[in-house]
């Protein structure tokens, strides 16, 4: 049996086009490797990380603001990938009222030699597919800011961008959230529990320090939310509330443009079934019992069309196929048919699973095949890219 698997592997790797690291890019109230003890973003109680390493790949994990707006987690995510001290940028620090340079995030970079040559490929999931292509939009950029990330384009620094359950054009659970509850019901309703006997707040980080928002010392968690909820910034355009909002999503679709050059691959997830003939969507067994409550007022509540009730638990599954602007006009939308080709946003197929289970929460031991087939047959397929 070994001998099999390590004859799959050589051969594997014979094939490899490429040997571009991947880069694990988490989404809304997401965490790091550093933080919840040994319970991961990327797996749960599997450490997918470190699983993918042993496989042979190269796998970094960036830990960006787990609240905070797109703009922001995609620079973080920059200097953390290629180090050095963050930096949001003068124009975007004054028009929010940021720190533009916060103490404390400097980073040495889990790969400084990322450039032009030495590319990267971006695994995300939900709003970290949102911050991946906003990356990619400030690598394209060419502004006038004294910033080692703003002040000069790099194009062709990113060879693919893959996302998992992302709203590209919003989920109207945003919407619903934001308007009808405070804001720690709004937390607790987004991450499906908050964990007991302490574990939440004890390795928990909210991680706003642009914001001069830091946590105080023995500070009760939900204090330190009531506190962030008192703050301007709480109600600011530049935070993740408004981005995954359908508006917010539609406002950035309309500045960000495709690369021609770049491979796109979009997961979609789904997990509940319609009932009655209006098509509302109710949650089906997959679901998992904490995101009932978003399933079902995802899939009975306001929303464009009934085309949006669809979803798994947290974004509307037609959110997810592909950025589309506010005309209804898609980026370059396709279907993947088994060769891989750039500048289309390519359809990989829809996974019957819940936004949870598909990066690991709540599977089974029994269960953690399905992720091991996931992301170990597409971590294959992106070294197979030339």
């Amino acid at each position: 049996m070994k001998l099999k698997v390590f004859i799959l592997f050589f051969i594997g790797f014979i094939f490899a086009e490429n040997s571009a690291p991947i880069i694990l890019l988490h989404g809304f109230l997401g965490w790091g490797r550093d933080e919840m003890k040994d319970y991961y973003y990327w797996g749960g109680k599997f450490d997918l990380e470190m699983w993918l390493i042993e496989e042979g790949y190269e796998v970094y994990t960036v830990s960006v603001g787990p609240v905070s707006s797109n703009w922001d987690r995609a620079v973080e995510a920059y200097y953390q990938i290629k180090g050095g001290q963050v930096d949001y940028g003068k124009s975007h620090s004054e028009e929010f009222g940021l720190i533009q340079k916060p103490t404390g995030k400097s980073y040495d970079g889990f790969y400084p030699q990322w450039n032009a040559n030495n590319p990267i490929h971006i695994i995300s999931h939900s709003q970290g597919g949102q911050t991946a292509r906003m990356l990619e939009y400030l690598l394209n950029l060419n502004s006038k800011e004294d910033s080692n990330l703003l002040s000069q384009n790099k194009k062709s620094w990113i060879k693919s961008i893959t996302t998992i359950s992302t709203p590209h054009n919003g989920t109207t659970l945003s919407n619903i959230v934001m308007d009808s509850f405070p804001i720690t019901i709004k937390l607790g309703v987004w991450f499906g529990a908050i964990y007991e006997d302490g574990f939440f707040e004890s390795f928990y980080n909210l991680d706003l320090d642009q914001w001069g928002l830091k946590r105080n010392k023995n500070e009760k968690m939900m204090d330190f939310i009531r506190r962030v909820n008192n703050s301007p910034a709480v109600n600011s355009k530049n935070l993740s509330q408004y981005d995954l909002s359908i508006n917010g999503s539609y406002e950035f679709n309309e500045i960000y443009t495709i690369d021609s050059n770049v491979h796109y691959f979009t997961y979609s997830t789904y997990s509940t079934k319609a009932v009655g003939e209006k098509g509302k969507h109710f949650p089906d067994w997959s679901m998992s019992a904490e995101l009932w409550l978003g399933g079902t007022l995802l899939g009975t509540f306001s929303a464009p069309d009934s085309s949006w009730y669809e979803n798994d638990g947290i974004v509307n599954t037609i959110s997810m196929k592909g950025p589309k602007r506010k005309s209804g006009e898609d980026d370059s939308v396709c279907d993947y048919n088994g060769i891989s080709k750039t500048g289309c946003w390519q359809n990989m197929g829809k996974l019957h699973i819940d936004h949870h289970k598909v990066v690991g929460h709540g599977l089974k031991s029994n269960e953690i095949g399905l992720i091991k087939d996931l992301y170990g047959n597409h971590c294959q397929l992106l070294m197979e890219l030339n």
